[in-house]
Parts: C-alpha cells; structure tokens; sequence
C-alpha cells in the first residue's frame, strides 16, 4: 500500500543522504501542464516551488546539484526537456529563482528527462542520483521501469529518487519501478497541510546532523525468503525490522564492482505490503550466488541479511522454422513470465550488423494463460531470430530462428474506372490485421482512399474502394500495416465520366422539385440545392438528397428548393472525394402566398380557412401566440396542410382556450420558414 508522505521533509532527506553517498545529484523538476492542478485551493505548482524553497535553504553547501525541467516551454511536445542549472556547488539560489520562474505547459517526458540527466551526471563514469519530481505519470511512450533497470545496470553507482506529487496509488506504481530499480526510494506526497508542516519541520531540522549516525544499538531485522528461486522469477519477502518510510528490501550482489557489491534492485517496505510485512520482488536473470539485505534508510545501514542462490530456469521459444512474410506468428513460451517480458522478432543483420528489434508482444499483453503470443513477422524474407527478452534485466534468455520465406501478393482489377466510381479490387497477400489496400496518386505520392482488408469482403478477399474524381494514371497498392511497407502495386488508368443534371430552370419557392442524373452514383453522392450568396458569399448547402436514398433505379432525386426567392444552383456532389462534379443553375420564384379566414373567432371553437402557398409535405398553418414563451411566441395550434383538404387547399383548426390577439401564419416546413402571417383575433 502507498503510503502519502510529505515533499518538504522528504526531499531533504534524499538530498541530505545523496549528498554524503553521491558527488552530484540532479534535479528533475515536473512543469507539465497538469501542475496547474490544485490540491486543497493551491496549484501544485506553487506549493512544489515553496517546498523546494525550503529545501534548498538547508543543503550542504559542498553539494553539487543541478536543475532539469520538463514540459515547461511547449505544448505536446515530448522533446520538452532542458538542462536549466547546471550541477554544480553553491547553486541553490539559482535553482530557485529557475523554479519560481517556470510556467507549467505541456507533457510528461519523466523518462526521457531523468535519462538526459544521468547522461550529464557522467552515471557510467561516477556516481550520479537524480530525484525526480513529477505529479503524473509518463506521457511520452517511454518505460520508466525499463529505463530504471537500464540506468542500473550501467550506471557506475546510479539512484534514482521518485518524489510522486499528488499521484494515486496506480499511477505511483507506473513510476516507482524507476526508483526501486535503481535502488532508490518512491515517496508520495499528498496534501498542502502535509507540505505545509513539512516545509516547517525541514527548516526547524536541518541543521541537525545526528540523524545519520549509527547507534549504539542496532534495531532489530529479520528476513524470511525462498533459500532457492529460479532466475526472472517473483518472491515474496517477509521482513520485521523498524519499517521506517525510508526502509527497503534490497537485491545485492556481493561479488560485483571486484568484491566492493552493487544494490541491483530495491523495493521500499512501505510500497509493498506494509501490513503483512511483506514486499514482492523480481530475481535477476543471471543464475549465482546474491544478498537480501534489510536497509536502514534513517540510520543508513544494513540490518539484516539472508543469501538467495538463483538457479537456471527453463526457458524456451516453439514456433514454425519458417512462415510467409509479413504473416503473423504464434510463438508458445516457457519462462519466467515476468511483468516486463517479451517475445521480439529479431533482425540480426540490421544496423550494419548491431541488430534491431523489429517486432515485440508482451507476454502480459497476450494469451498468458496458455503460454503463446501472436506477433506480425516481417515482409522481407530472411533469416531472423525470435528472442526470450526479461524485461527486468533487459537480458535475452532463449533465442531460435525463424525463416521468413517469399509469398505471393498482387491485386487485380479493371485497367481503367471511370472517374468517381467505385473500385473493386482482388487481393492475394498475408491478410494480416493493419493490412490495406490503397489508392496512390503517383504523380504527387499522395494517398486518396484506404481500405483495410478486414473491413471489407475479408473471406471473398476483396475490398472495394472510392475513385478519385480526376481522370488520370493511379496506383493501387497492398499495404502491409505492421511493417509498414508497400508489398505490391498495381497501374489503373481513370476515364473522365459523364455528369449531367435536368431539372426545370425554376421552381416555385418551397416546392419540391424532381433532379435526373447522370454521373458515377457511388456510396455517399448526393443532388445539393445550394445558395452561392450565403454566408458572405462563401455558399451554403440549403437542401440535399443521397442517390441511394431516393429513385436510384431510375436515376432520380427528389429535394425541396429554398423558402426565398432568388438565384440558386443544383450541384452533383461526389461524397467520397468531398467534390462537386457540374453545378446548373436554377431561379427560385416568389408564389401567390395567402390565408383566407375568419377575422375573429370564439374560444375553443373550430373553423376552417383556406391558404395559397408550396403545399408542401410539412408545410402547415399555424395559430402562433406572438406573446408566448416571454415574448418569444409560440404555436398554440397546427395542421398540417396535407392533413386537411389539400387538393381545395383548406385546413380545419381549433381555436385557443384563451381570448387575445395570435397570428395565422403558413409554415414551411421544409425550411422552418414563416412565408405568410395574418393577424386573428380570439374572443
């Protein structure tokens, strides 16, 4: 269980023990957009700056420490990672006056900012400690548990710190893996009460020294472990001991750096099950001889030791020798089945023979339960190796090869489309998951449309795709997701189509009127019924009909035309290219607009009137309150035309329960347009 801890008092004493077990120490400060957040009314950006204000009031002043921050200059940039002060002594000032200045922005690079400083720390040469302070978790596909292992194992003596700022109990697991793999110690700080206190009790504290030393006694420990354990395997630690917030159980090897021992990974009593007094570590993956030690952070010294002898495991890879490119593979496993480990497909002869990882599947992420992962193989053929990786200790623990052999692929279609119609395409190839096939233009190298194979015709292996509007050459390519990688094409010649639209040259306003066309018919094309003067001349879509929503057998769109008289245009509109393909004019022109009906009528009474206007299919007469909704108006009653008599145009209405003065108003509905008002009066 997380434990929440305060900032103030912990960063003080990372920096105090830091500053007498590393010569230099860097910071990396979090300035991540999400520090505007508040804890209890404060950003968290102001109480991080005021705690370390009062932390780097009582550092020693021999200390050579330095500043990185992240996320603070721009927003989603992951490359976001500066070195603001460089280590050095007597930089405590500067450091604040660098953290008081810095405006939270953008992302969380955690990692890449605590590699970037153990590079500067020289970590491969001398000993380095980074304390990381960070109030979320890792934004920029980076691995911090596997950076942690990383930084240890090639470290000369590296730690890193995690100081987790307002983090919950999962996102403080996703970064002090950091610091447990390298020794180091996760700290959560919860609340602006706790850093409050906290900043006090640090500058009331800090010139005390007796802290660190040994007693005269030493505290109690004892460690109950496996005597045996299987490399990359987990155990569980039993510990009794002080249990001290900077108490861990640690991994050791006593025969590294010549017989001097290196902390190979820790985990913190108070992140484990601190009830039951137990934590979970991993065994490293190489087989010998190691340490559990018990670590007194407050008085910094070993309390108890038990020796773990860590033996082989059988580890082993089972697949087919070889398999057609760019189809994927089952691999079945037997390993340690760590938290990090992973199955890699693995090119040899890439880099100029340093290697590369061209594929990898978590064993986690896949079938764990029966011991297989499935991954894609790569779409050039060769001889590859697949790799048992322990992803703790970034070590390989089982290889085999596997032989990736030519396999067919090719399309097949018409030679030439017409422009704007669909295109049925065959395919033969791996049929793997992101596999597409896609329409290139290759003049510009530009794609145009993109279907993927499993969301088409997959078993008949066929995929029918838009065509571009624009006659010419083109290019259909199969497209092989995983790698990335063109793995057949195909030449298509486009031939100009004919597009054509009849239609009257002028229709009464708000009538419907009848469009026959001529044109490619695909999916998404529609007839628009458009205003060129709207929107400041930028044109608007009043009206528009999809050809397969209407008479398509017979070529025909049936739309209503605008509720006001003017100039207007009847469009053919390609929906899969976004394009209109002819355009034709069309005038609107003004009706006889009119209702003829009592002058003043009884409550509640019905009577009829007779109207004059498009008589269209949701086009009614309205009793309108203009006094309804606080002035707003509303229609207290209304018929649809096509309700009452339409062919002697009249309609039955009721008239209002309460006397006063409404409107009779025809309404198009068509386009929510009032075409004609008359005033009645209710009595």
């Amino acid at each position: 269980m997380f434990r929440p801890f305060v900032l103030a008092i912990t960063a003080f004493s990372v920096f105090s023990s830091v500053s007498q077990a590393a010569d230099r120490v860097a910071i990396v400060f979090d300035g991540s957009g999400s520090m505007w957040g508040q804890i209890e009314g404060r950003t968290k950006i102001e109480i991080a700056r005021d705690a370390m204000s009062g932390v780097l009031g009582n550092l020693p002043g021999d200390l050579e420490l330095g500043l990185f921050a992240y996320g603070h200059r721009e927003k989603g940039k992951c490359s976001d990672i500066e070195l603001v002060v460089p280590p050095g002594p007597g930089t405590a000032a500067a450091i604040k006056a660098a953290t008081d200045a810095i405006t939270p922005k953008g992302k969380t690079p955690l990692s890449a900012a605590v590699r970037q400083a153990a590079e500067t720390l020289r970590f491969t040469e001398d000993k380095a400690t980074v304390v990381l302070v960070t109030d979320g978790i890792e934004t920029c596909n980076a691995d911090p548990c596997a950076l942690g292992n990383e930084l240890a194992k090639l470290g000369v003596n590296f730690t890193a710190h995690v100081i987790g700022f307002g983090l919950s109990e999962e996102e403080g697991r996703q970064v002090a893996c950091l610091a447990e793999n390298t020794g180091g110690l996760y700290i959560q700080a919860g609340s602006t009460e706790e850093l409050s206190d906290a900043l006090t009790a640090t500058v009331e504290a800090a010139p005390v020294k007796e802290a660190a030393a040994v007693p005269a006694q030493l505290p109690e420990a004892l460690l109950e472990a496996p005597d045996k354990a299987e490399i990359g395997s987990r155990i569980d630690v039993a510990w009794q001991g002080p249990g001290g917030r900077y108490d861990q159980v640690e991994f050791f090897d006593p025969g590294a750096r010549g017989g001097e021992g290196k902390r190979l990974r820790s985990k913190s009593v108070v992140n484990g099950d601190f009830d039951n007094n137990r934590v979970s570590m991993t065994v490293v993956t190489e087989p010998g001889a190691y340490e559990l030690r018990y670590w007194d952070g407050s008085g910094r010294q070993v309390l108890a030791t038990r020796v773990i002898e860590v033996t082989p495991a059988e580890v082993a890879l089972f697949a087919p020798d070889e398999i057609a490119m760019a189809r994927p593979v089952t691999v079945e496993w037997i390993g340690p089945g760590g938290r990090y480990d992973a199955v890699e497909l693995y090119d040899a002869s890439a880099r100029g023979g340093e290697g590369k990882v061209l594929h990898n599947k978590r064993l986690r992420n896949d079938d764990f339960d029966n011991n297989k992962v499935t991954m894609p193989t790569p779409a050039k053929p060769g001889t590859y190796e697949l790799r048992y990786y322990a992803g703790e200790d970034k070590s390989v623990l089982a290889t085999r090869p596997l032989q990736i052999i030519e396999a067919v692929v090719s399309l097949e279609t018409e030679e030439a489309a017409e422009a704007g119609k669909p295109i049925v395409v065959d395919w033969v190839g791996p049929g793997a998951r992101y596999d597409s096939v896609k329409l290139v233009d290759p003049a510009s190298g530009k794609k145009l449309h993109e279907k993927r194979l499993r969301n088409d015709d997959f078993e008949n292996q066929r995929v029918t795709l838009p065509g571009p509007v624009k006659a010419g050459s083109y290019e259909l390519q199969y497209y092989n997701g995983d790698n990335k990688a063109v793995l057949a094409s195909f030449p298509i010649e486009v031939t100009a189509t004919v597009v054509e639209l009849a239609a009257p040259d002028e229709i009464g306003q708000g009538r419907h009127l009848t469009v026959t066309w001529t044109g490619p018919g695909a999916r998404y094309d529609s007839v628009q019924f458009f205003d060129p003067r709207a929107r400041a001349g930028d044109g608007r879509v009043v009206h528009q009909k999809r050809l397969r929503n209407d008479d398509f057998d017979n070529s025909k769109v049936t739309l209503p035309s605008a509720a006001k008289p003017g100039n207007y245009e009847l469009r053919y509109f390609n929906g899969d290219n976004k394009t209109v393909l002819l355009t034709r004019p069309i005038t609107v022109v003004p009706l006889e607009l009119s209702i003829d009906g009592p002058d003043s009528v009884e409550t509640e009474t019905k009577f009829s009137v007779s109207w004059k206007g498009p008589g269209a299919r949701y086009d009614s007469v309205q009793i309108w309150d203009p006094a309804g909704r606080g002035g707003n108006g509303r229609a207290v009653f209304e018929r649809r035309v096509w309700s009452g008599d339409i062919d002697a145009q009249t309609v039955s209405l009721t008239a209002p329960e309460r006397a006063g003065s409404y409107e009779l108003r025809y309404f198009n509905g068509d386009n929510k347009a009032v075409l004609f008002t008359r005033p009645l009066s209710v009595q």
